[in-house]
């Protein structure tokens, strides 16, 4: 049976299906979305996963890079994924805890997998010239990464889907240029479009991009109002 859609804070935009299915399809490697699946899992967490082996573990660039494709290698090879149940819990806080307890094997074992040497690789793109800063405690740059991670996925979608508001929210909220006016008259006079027309599609745009980050959030939890709790944990009670 198709999983009901859940209506979103009263309006009428609509959530979609739970995203726990993305994960058992990643899980699964007769799926047909399972390298879909997965590449979309690896994409979400790649990133703050590697921030988190270089600062906790102080490893060099190249270690954190092996350690991070074997990480995902052993999700699917030891189908950990397919053994995953909503109610275990986030599957952000999932993946935050078990890095440690791989990190110790993989110290323990020297014959672990080297990047390249298995069936399964990942793309290196979301970590080139990326160096994690110092200072903050390994779990915070976690969260940090992953919340900018999803956010940069959620923006590119917009980016794909043509969305409208979309240079706009670039120009506004995404990436104001340094030194450049970035307030509504300002907006209206670079884009040739009215002060409300600034605002309405402005407001369309983050809108849009709420629902996108949503759908992301939902990938670790089972229900809406679990993924608005997340959100607001993430981005702040007033997002």
């Amino acid at each position: 049976m198709a999983e009901k859609e859940t209506e979103l804070g009263g309006t009428n935009d609509r959530f979609p299906p739970t995203r726990w299915s993305l994960i058992r399809s990643a899980g699964e490697a007769s799926s047909p979305q399972f390298h879909s699946s997965l590449d979309h899992l690896a994409r979400l967490y790649w990133r703050p996963v590697y921030a988190y082996f270089r600062r906790k573990w102080n490893l060099s660039n190249e270690e954190a890079k092996d350690l991070t494709q074997d990480f995902f290698r052993s999700l699917c090879e030891k189908e950990v994924l397919a053994r995953l149940t909503p109610e275990r819990g986030r599957f952000r806080s999932y993946v935050l805890a078990a890095l440690d307890n791989f990190a110790r094997e993989r110290h323990r074992s020297q014959g672990a997998l080297k990047r390249g040497g298995g069936a399964l690789t990942f793309s290196l793109d979301a970590v080139e010239g990326f160096d994690p800063p110092d200072g903050d405690p390994p779990d915070r740059i976690f969260l940090r990464e992953w919340t900018r991670t999803v956010v940069q996925d959620a923006a590119a979608e917009m980016e794909r889907e043509g969305a409208k508001g979309y240079p706009l929210l670039l120009a506004r909220d995404l990436a104001p240029q340094e030194g450049e006016d970035a307030g509504y008259e300002a907006l209206s006079r670079r884009f040739g479009i009215s002060v409300p027309d600034v605002t309405v599609t402005l407001y369309r745009a983050r809108r849009r991009l709420r629902e996108l980050i949503l759908e992301r959030v939902r990938d670790s939890v089972t229900t809406s109002e679990e993924a608005e709790a997340e959100f607001r944990e993430l981005f702040g009670s007033g997002a």
